[in-house]
């Protein structure tokens, strides 16, 4: 306990949160750094979570990419990547800057309105574009240093140019996965990746990877419209219960 900084409770609720997450992301092939945000920045800043989510996304997305590197789209994975190599150390800079709360406000507000768009199904102004597509990619890739989202992002930018099923779950485990390791390299160059973000990120790797594997061993392309709605209507769900108790606990 001394170790992770948790209370046995803590613990017992960041277990829990992360297999729900596991789950989603072996449902869905994204949203498991959103599910961890939106739920543990009940108990922890943004900024002590980013270590643990590039981690765990690592993990997921090695489990997920056989199934899902033939589909993907390579040379916009590519492109995307060139622009989060810009946007992410800004993101980073940015909320290694700013107080907890308001690190936590801004993640958590980035989470619910990143999911409200996508459950609307509102399409980003983009084209398929080489610029366009750095473009977001910058974009991603700043969300990813904030709040570790970027996923979010690319899975609107993809809904934006109608790609297929099967192409897009493929682009975002193949984009997590790369992008993560970008990630974890300017994590590690900054600062923000530390002894207690890897242990905790090690505590809950074990539940991650079984709600992965349930989350995959249960997908079922004929209910796959059903898991997007049903998963962005409960990280709305979590985001807002954690703005709102955030602002509360700031004006108390």
């Amino acid at each position: 306990m001394i170790t992770l900084g948790l209370s046995t409770g803590e613990l017992a609720y960041a277990l829990a949160a992360v297999f729900v997450a596991g789950v989603v992301r072996g449902f869905t092939g994204f949203a498991l750094s959103a599910m961890i945000m939106a739920s543990l920045t009940l108990i922890l800043p943004p900024v002590d979570l980013l270590p643990v989510c590039v981690l765990l996304e690592l993990l997921a997305s090695a489990l997920l990419l056989p199934g899902g590197f033939g589909h993907a789209d390579k040379k916009m994975v590519l492109q995307l990547q060139t622009g989060a190599l810009i946007g992410t150390p800004l993101g980073l800079m940015l909320t290694t800057s700013m107080p907890a709360d308001a690190s936590r406000l801004l993640a958590q507000s980035l989470v619910a309105v990143l999911a409200v768009v996508q459950l609307l199904r509102l399409r980003l102004p983009v084209s398929g574009s080489g610029l366009g597509t750095t473009a977001t990619g910058i974009l991603s890739g700043f969300v990813t240093g904030v709040a570790s989202i970027g996923g979010m992002v690319i899975a609107l930018y993809t809904l934006a140019r109608q790609l297929p099923p099967a192409s897009v779950r493929g682009s975002l485990i193949l984009v997590i996965f790369i992008g993560g390791s970008l990630t974890l390299l300017w994590q590690l160059a900054l600062g923000v990746m530390t002894q207690t973000g890897a242990t905790r990120a090690a505590a809950l790797a074990i539940p991650m990877v079984t709600g992965v594997l349930v989350g995959r061993a249960f997908f079922t392309p004929k209910f796959e419209k059903y898991y997007r709605p049903v998963c962005l209507s409960l990280l709305i769900a979590l985001a807002a219960f954690g703005i709102a108790r955030t602002v509360f606990s700031t004006a108390g």
